[in-house]
């Protein structure tokens, strides 16, 4: 099946060209709240092509992931929580492949006043920054890749056996998995392949490399589009990192590469006999190295997440890179013509993409203006060198890196590296304060 291209609208005439084309009734608007999560409001056809998109209440960038409000500074007690506008990106309308007469939209979030971005809005901030390589005269292209596990209808793992690779399992799943394909496929998602991955009940699905923003968007659409389709065969599907003890985590890889108005991947040219030929590419990695215990809190955002890097899982537990090498941080692809670029591998695969995406592309920015000094390459086994930082151990250390961090407070605003870090900062107090079924059980019988 080829995927569902359409010419990208431009136009509330074109939207509804489409719309009845494809028989769609129902536009699915959505928005990327702080956590990653879609959400939005489901409008009819004809009050879509009102064009007045909608107002949804604006803590829903600060609430946490249940929606519970706590106060944040972007949502203090006093606040009396006012509304956001969400405008529709015209040119993201397209159908949703995974059921009938239904489209869906990505929204861009505006103050209703001044029409400003919101600033809590990932997407927003991504859209800004991709105008800052447009000055230097840079297109960004990326692929995410993304692991899920799946589990049944009861929240119980699909397998206890880890099959990676296998074709066996692979067909035994078809029926979920190529649902989920031809869902992206009439999404116009390309799909480029499917497998079975490392851990029990865990599969991953690649898409096409593309335009930045396009890819973000594709990312969220992508865990949204697993979700409902698992469910839609009795099943369950998750992107959190590390669901089974014992087994593999889910990741976010984030393969990125400059293109120039001439259409040549930039990372690809050889200006030095250096591992890395391209000066772009080494100074845009600088950026990335640099920064990113900065950046943990944003790639690394669940307490969950610290389950998952654990040396020699092929998720990074140091501060470092190299070539075609899957222990590092960022693994460079180069001598690949076009298909040379960086494959940043620290985040896990419930970071929110587009906040992921901002982290990694400001700190290439900086790296590109200031040409940061880049620390040796990783070459064999980077977990026995003693000389790489690690990690933070937990998600408290790598928040209080984040709310100290001038440079995240540059890529991404204050108000946001405060908001997050008290939002963060209730996620940790809700984690402390929980009994855990490990407690209980290794308790309860013997003290």
């Amino acid at each position: 099946m080829s995927p569902t291209v359409l010419t990208p609208p431009s136009s509330l005439e074109d939207c509804a060209r489409i719309a009845q084309e494809h028989g769609v009734h129902t536009v699915e608007c959505v928005f990327t709240d702080t956590w990653g999560m879609p959400r939005g409001k489901m409008l009819p056809m004809e009050q879509f092509l009102t064009g007045s998109g909608f107002s949804i209440a604006n803590v829903a960038f600060s609430w946490d992931m249940r929606s519970d409000i706590h106060p944040t500074p972007w949502s203090p007690e006093d606040s009396e929580y006012p509304d956001m506008h969400a405008v529709p990106d015209l040119s993201t309308f397209r159908i949703a492949g995974w059921t009938t007469g239904m489209a869906t939209v990505m929204c861009d979030m505006r103050d209703p006043k001044t029409h400003e971005r919101i600033p809590m809005d990932g997407r927003g901030m991504v859209k800004d920054t991709l105008k800052e390589f447009e000055s230097l005269g840079y297109r960004v292209d990326m692929a995410t890749e993304l692991e899920f596990h799946l589990f049944t209808s009861d929240w119980k793992p699909i397998s206890d056996k880890s099959y990676c690779y296998s074709l066996d399992r692979a067909n035994e799943l078809e029926p979920v998995i190529g649902a989920i394909r031809a869902a992206l496929t009439a999404s116009g998602i390309t799909v480029e392949a499917s497998n079975v991955e490392y851990g029990q009940s865990q599969v991953e699905i690649n898409l096409k490399y593309g335009d930045a923003l396009t890819m973000l968007d594709n990312t969220i659409l992508f865990r949204h589009i697993v979700r409902l389709v698992a469910r839609q065969h009795g099943m369950n599907a998750t992107f959190m990192a590390k669901p089974i003890n014992g087994g593999a985590g889910s990741g976010l890889h984030v393969h990125q590469s400059l293109w120039n108005s001439d259409g040549v991947n930039v990372f690809s040219t050889k200006d030095t006999t250096d591992p890395v030929h391209s000066d772009v590419m080494r100074r845009y990695l600088s950026g990335l190295v640099t920064h990113q215990l900065d950046l943990q809190a944003i790639a690394l955002p669940t307490v969950n997440d610290y389950k998952r890097i654990v040396d020699y899982s092929f998720s990074p537990t140091q501060v470092c890179w190299g070539l075609d090498n899957r222990l590092v941080g960022v693994r460079c692809v180069t001598d690949a013509g076009p298909g040379t670029r960086l494959e940043v591998r620290w985040a896990a695969a419930d970071a929110n993409p587009y906040l992921v995406a901002q982290g990694y592309l400001q700190a290439g920015l900086d790296g590109l203006k200031n040409d940061l000094p880049l620390q040796p390459m990783s070459t064999g086994d980077p977990h026995k060198d003693p000389s790489l930082r690690r990690v933070a151990p937990t998600l408290s250390d790598a928040v209080s890196t984040f709310a100290g961090s001038p440079f995240a407070k540059a890529a991404f605003g204050e108000i946001f590296v405060d908001t997050y870090t008290a939002m963060q900062r209730v996620e940790l107090a809700a984690f402390a304060a929980h009994v855990t079924d490990w407690e209980f059980n290794r308790y309860h019988d013997v003290l």
